[in-house]
C-alpha cells in the first residue's frame, strides 16, 4: 500500500549513483559534505557518424577493403578512417582524437574528446555502502518529512515557514527576503504567488500541495519545488506541521527521487532507538496513522479503528475492502482502502 514517511530522530540514507558506470571516489566510513564528489564516469564529449557507403560510393560488399582503423581502435586527428583511391581519392578522416566505438550498417562512430560524468553528496553524513562502480549510500541522523511530488532537484538552506498573508494589501510587496532559504508556505500558490516566490531566490520551496496549473512551472524552474500531499487544494495535517515547526531556522536538506517523483526533507539531528540500516515494513493496522485521499474527505488525517474482513458495498456500487477511521475532528467514517495514505510516523 502506497504510504509517507513522517519521522524523528531516526536513520536516514540517500543513494547517490552515475547513470552509467564509472569510479568511485569515496570509502566506507567517510565523512562527507554537500558537493563532494563521490563517483565520476569519463565519457566522450561528442560523437561524429560518418555513412562511408554512401560518402564514399562504395558498395557494402566491398567494405573491409576502404576501411583502415578496426572498432575500438584509438584514432589522432587527420588519421585515416577509410579511403577510396582512384581518379578521385576519397578519403574520411578524425576530425579531431577519439576512439571508434562503432563500426555497422556502412556507418563508423567516433567518439571524440572527453568530459566528466560526477555525482555529489545532496547531504553531508557518511558513507555506510558503496554501489560498485557506480556510488555511495549516504547515512546521517535525524528528522523527516517525504513528499509524494517534486520537480527532481535537491536543496539545501535554512527552513523558514513563510507567515506572509497574500490577500492581505498592506502587506503586498512586502514579502521578506527568502534567498538562499527552503521555504514552506501554507497559502494556496498560484502562478503570480508562485513567481513572486521564485523573484526571491529561495534554494526550495515546500507546499502542502501543487495546483495542476504550476506544474509545469515547477518542472521548468531551477528551484527545487516539493509537495507534500501531490495536487490540489489541501492542508498540510497537524504531525507534518509539527516537525516542520521544529525544523524553523535550521540547516535542513530536500532530497528527490527524480523528476515526479517523491522527495524528503531532512533535518539532521540525533538518532533515535531504531539505528537498523534498513528499517521494517509498515504495514496497514489497527492503529495505523492515515491521510485520506479521496472525496469529500481528500487531505484530511485520522486513525485506523478497525479493519473489516469483508469487503463492503457503497453507494456508488463499488465493492470493496474498508477501514473505519476516526477522522482528526472526531467523525468515524467507512473509506475504501484504497483511498488511504498510510503514515509512516514516529515522530
Amino acid at each position: 500500500m502506497r504510504k509517507v514517511i513522517i519521522r524523528s530522530g531516526q536513520p536516514v540514507y540517500k543513494q547517490v549513483r552515475l547513470s552509467q558506470p564509472g569510479t568511485v571516489l569515496v570509502r566506507t566510513g567517510q565523512e562527507v559534505k554537500v558537493g563532494d564528489v563521490l563517483a565520476e564516469a569519463v565519457i566522450p564529449e561528442e560523437f561524429q557518424v560518418f555513412d562511408i557507403v554512401n560518402h564514399l560510393k562504395i558498395h557494402p560488399s566491398r567494405l573491409d577493403q576502404h576501411l583502415k582503423r578496426m572498432n575500438g581502435e584509438p584514432v589522432s586527428k587527420g588519421d585515416v578512417i577509410a579511403q577510396k583511391p582512384g581518379l578521385i581519392t576519397r578519403i574520411f578522416r578524425a576530425s579531431q582524437d577519439g576512439r571508434i566505438v562503432s563500426l555497422r550498417e556502412g556507418r563508423v562512430t567516433l567518439a571524440m574528446g572527453e568530459r566528466k560524468l560526477q555525482v555529489t553528496a545532496p547531504i553531508a553524513g557518511t558513507v555506510v555502502e558503496l554501489i560498485p562502480g557506480f556510488g555511495a549510500v549516504i547515512g546521517l541522523a535525524g528528522s523527516l518529512i517525504q513528499g509524494v511530488w517534486s520537480n527532481g532537484l535537491n536543496a539545501s538552506g535554512s527552513f523558514t515557514r513563510l507567515e506572509f498573508d497574500f490577500n492581505d494589501p498592506q502587506q503586498r510587496g512586502r514579502l521578506p527576503e527568502l534567498k538562499d532559504k527552503i521555504v514552506f508556505s501554507g497559502a494556496i500558490i498560484t502562478f503570480e504567488r508562485f513567481r513572486l516566490l521564485l523573484a526571491k531566490k529561495p534554494t526550495a520551496i515546500v507546499l502542502p500541495s501543487l495546483m495542476p496549473a504550476l506544474v509545469h512551472e515547477a518542472l521548468n524552474s531551477t528551484v527545487a519545488v516539493m509537495s507534500l500531499n501531490g495536487f490540489g487544494d489541501q492542508e498540510i495535517d497537524p504531525v507534518s506541521l509539527g516537525l516542520l515547526e521544529k525544523m524553523q531556522d535550521q540547516e535542513v536538506f530536500l532530497l528527490s527521487d527524480g523528476i515526479g517523483q517523491a522527495a524528503e526533507l531532512v533535518l539532521p539531528g540525533e538518532a533515535g532507538k531504531n539505528s537498523a540500516l534498513f528499517d521494517e515494513e509498515v504495514s496497514l493496522g489497527v492503529g495505523s496513522r492515515v491521510r485520506l485521499l479521496g472525496e469529500p474527505y481528500l487531505g484530511s488525517t485520522g486513525r485506523v479503528l478497525e479493519l473489516p474482513e469483508h469487503p463492503e458495498r457503497f453507494a456508488s456500487g463499488l465493492m470493496a475492502k474498508v477501514a473505519v477511521v476516526e477522522r482528526q475532528d472526531g467523525a468515524l467514517i467507512r473509506v475504501p482502502i484504497t483511498n488511504l495514505l498510510l503514515m509512516d510516523v514516529t515522530a
